[in-house]
């Protein structure tokens, strides 16, 4: 990022860089939190947004400012852009819809499906699988595997 921040400023350039996120909670809101490695690469980011998955259509997808430093941030959390994926040729394409909150395209998580993938932890803790590899198969991260375990 340092590298990229001296070309920025040797040559008045604009850079893109993309990142990808972890398995995240989908019933919380996209923050800088979610960005994967340390924690640091916001910190050198003049601006940030993330894309989130809709969780009430899966051709749906929303665009969230995380971050601005020279300006106001205007997509937020009350106020995201709203896209569905097309391919009118041969590519991919976001087409705009409108804005939306976010609260309407995250998961919405009841207590019984928290016990449900609780159990689910614990049956493959007992067949000797590490957090890492319950994570992985159920669509977690191991953190949140050892949390759900050390709640029963």
């Amino acid at each position: 990022m340092k590298h990229l921040k001296a070309l920025k400023a040797k040559y008045n350039l604009s850079i893109l860089a993309l990142a990808h996120t972890p398995k995240r909670d989908l019933s919380k809101p996209i923050n800088r939190n979610d960005l994967q490695g340390s924690k640091m690469l916001i910190n050198f980011t003049d601006s940030c947004f993330a894309i989130g998955e809709s969780h009430s259509d899966k051709h749906l997808r929303y665009l969230k400012q995380i971050k601005a430093r020279n300006t106001e941030i205007l997509f937020d959390t009350e106020n995201v852009v709203l896209c569905q994926i097309t391919k009118p040729d041969n590519f991919l394409a976001f087409e705009f819809i409108g804005y939306s909150v976010e609260s309407e395209h995250l998961k919405i998580v009841s207590e019984n499906d928290n016990n449900v993938l609780a159990a689910k932890v614990l049956e493959l803790k007992q067949q000797g699988k590490s957090y890492r590899e319950i994570g992985f198969e159920l669509g977690i991260s191991h953190m949140k595997a050892k949390r759900l375990l050390s709640k029963l």
